[in-house]
């Protein structure tokens, strides 16, 4: 099995970086996003090729969600999201970390525990992209955990009924892919788990986006917003939460958390 590791690194890597130089081109990624996908993406490939598969469904899924209908969602959550949606390094590592060091570990222990809580991880940060972008595009109005009140498309910690039902579908898809990497034949129950902690990874989000993340306040506006300087031209400043529970820290906890849950169920 080892003989394997420096040819999946050194062919993972050459197509990590690939994908990640066309996503920094087309914009989806920073310079510094590309360097951490290029590292998430070789750690992927070194883990096998249902690792890398299943990274690459996660990626290319999440990158079509995003450019569906872009600038209707720009124009809708522009009040509260960056008007520049390029992921950062922080984002990169934030969704796909845990699923990159579970698939190092993996291929020095094959343990299922450890297999289960990086597709867990993944499954989590499927469900949260795709309810975000599903949910934002199909102009749904989302209301927020702590208030119930309806709220700016985009706010952090606010859901709606096409953003469930899109995490939910992109948690469920994920646990397909965990199946087909982990097991042969079909099993049940790792797909139930891996679909169980993506689920729940998302709803630790938007608890923890709803609640305890940093929230950011425009006085002139009178609006809510996590953009350091809002549309209107004025710096907005924290003003409710904790303060370094960024967006971010938000989604690295939850998709431990996501994992944690598959790894626990199984």
């Amino acid at each position: 099995m080892f003989i394997d590791i420096i040819p999946r690194m050194l062919i993972g890597g050459a197509l990590a970086g690939a994908v990640a130089l066309q996503a920094s081109r087309r914009g989806h990624v920073t310079l510094a996003g590309a360097y951490a996908a290029f590292a998430v993406g070789t750690a992927a490939a070194i883990g096998g090729a249902g690792w890398a598969l299943s990274l690459v469904v996660f990626f290319y899924s999440s990158v079509a969600l995003s450019d569906w209908q872009r600038d209707e969602k720009r124009l809708r959550s522009r009040l509260v999201l960056p008007e520049v949606r390029a992921r950062d390094a922080w984002q990169v590592l934030a969704n796909g970390g845990w699923f990159a060091a579970a698939a190092l570990i993996w291929v020095f222990t094959d343990s299922w525990h450890v297999g289960l809580f990086g597709f867990g991880a993944l499954a989590t940060a499927m469900a949260d992209t795709w309810a975000t972008e599903v949910g934002m595009a199909l102009k749904a109005a989302p209301r927020s955990l702590a208030t119930l009140r309806s709220t700016t498309p985009g706010t952090s910690g606010a859901v709606s009924a096409h953003g469930v039902a899109a995490a939910v579908g992109g948690a469920f898809v994920m646990a397909v892919c965990a199946v087909a990497s982990l097991t042969v034949p079909f099993d049940l129950p790792r797909l139930e788990a891996v679909f169980l902690g993506g689920v729940a990874g998302a709803l630790v989000d938007s608890v923890l986006g709803a609640t305890v993340q940093s929230r950011r306040w425009c006085d002139v506006c009178g609006d809510w917003t996590e953009r350091r300087v809002h549309p209107c031209g004025y710096r907005s400043h924290h003003r409710s939460g904790v303060r370094w529970m960024t967006n971010d820290t938000v989604n690295a906890v939850s998709t431990g958390v996501g994992g944690v849950v598959a790894a626990g169920l199984w």
